[in-house]
């Protein structure tokens, strides 16, 4: 089976990664890549690459920031793979290779990989991710790939077209918790992040005070207008889930008595994802007026307030 991988010049590192761990599935036949690397100096880009794709079966999308900027990767090689899609001539997977807004594109109404749509980026070891990639492509190749016999039977026709398939499941409560703890470990690396990079900027100063078992505890200074705010941030318990399944506080304080209303987080699903919901209106959360957010996401929000309390805003 032969897959076409669209990615940003910018992500190549991930790319090499991705073919590394695709090796043993080359060895066994199961699948060929198609790279733009494959163009020789003096090559038609536009003819090579359009004649690639057309002639794949997998579109393999390597998803960040970059990707989605990217005018050829989103709307030429995308939105051709698209076409070929509705056709029944392409399967699209997305790879989710670093923190970008891949849901509220077209991305988002097909199942992304590594599990949960969770980035690459965010794995400590990131053959974790490769492995999850390589055995969701492998259950996909075997699928879609019946014997050469009964292809030659079988004419295409509305039956037989390839088509991107979601599937319901039901997630339990051990799936609500690895899923906290893992969000709850991505959004504490994101503040140690970006806690170091603020403290590059001059007048600036910050740093973690507390830390302990499902909460964290920072403290931010802003030494130009003499302005201080604590953030603690905090994963409810199983008998606290009234309170959301995240929140936070301007406060050192890790108790209940500090969740304030509108800084809650909770942990919903639909019939195919896991995701994070937040409700302004306070603790009655109602996942039909709720915004999906992803881990990333909902950092990235909390540390916007967070330095917006001391008077500091992100370009």
């Amino acid at each position: 089976m032969k897959a076409f991988i669209s990615y940003s010049h910018k992500d190549s590192n991930y790319l090499e990664r991705l073919k590394v761990h695709l090796a043993q599935m080359k060895r066994d036949e199961v699948i060929t890549e198609w790279t733009d690397e494959e163009i020789h100096a003096g090559g038609s880009l536009s003819n090579i690459i359009s004649d690639a794709l057309n002639s794949s079966e997998l579109f393999l999308a390597l998803l960040s920031p970059d990707y989605i900027a990217s005018n050829y990767c989103y709307n030429k090689e995308f939105e051709t793979a698209q076409r070929m899609q509705e056709d029944g001539k392409i399967i699209i997977v997305p790879i989710i290779v670093e923190p970008c807004d891949w849901q509220r594109t077209p991305f988002g109404n097909l199942k992304a990989i590594p599990k949960d749509g969770k980035p690459i980026s965010e794995y400590t070891n990131q053959n974790v991710a490769f492995l999850n990639v390589v055995d969701e492509l492998r259950r996909l190749t075997q699928k879609i790939s019946p014997p050469s016999s009964v292809i030659a039977e079988q004419p295409q026709t509305k039956e037989n077209l390839r088509r991107n398939y979601k599937v319901k499941r039901y997630f339990s409560e051990v799936d609500s918790f690895n899923f906290k703890e893992e969000s709850y470990e991505a959004i504490k690396t994101y503040f140690h992040s970006s806690i170091s990079e603020l403290n590059s900027v001059e007048n600036l100063q910050s740093r973690f005070t507390n830390e302990g078992k499902g909460f964290f505890t920072c403290l931010i200074s802003n030494r130009a207008n003499n302005q201080s705010s604590f953030l603690t941030v905090q994963v409810g318990g199983d008998g606290q889930r009234h309170f959301g399944d995240l929140s936070y506080s301007f406060s050192d304080q890790v108790t209940t008595n500090s969740i304030q209303m509108g800084k809650v987080f909770r942990i919903d699903n639909d019939d195919y994802d896991q995701f994070w919901s937040k409700n302004s209106q306070g603790f009655n959360f109602s996942s039909q007026s709720n915004i999906r957010l992803t881990a990333h996401q909902v950092a990235e929000e909390i540390w916007n307030e967070f330095i917006s309390e001391v008077g500091v805003s992100v370009d």
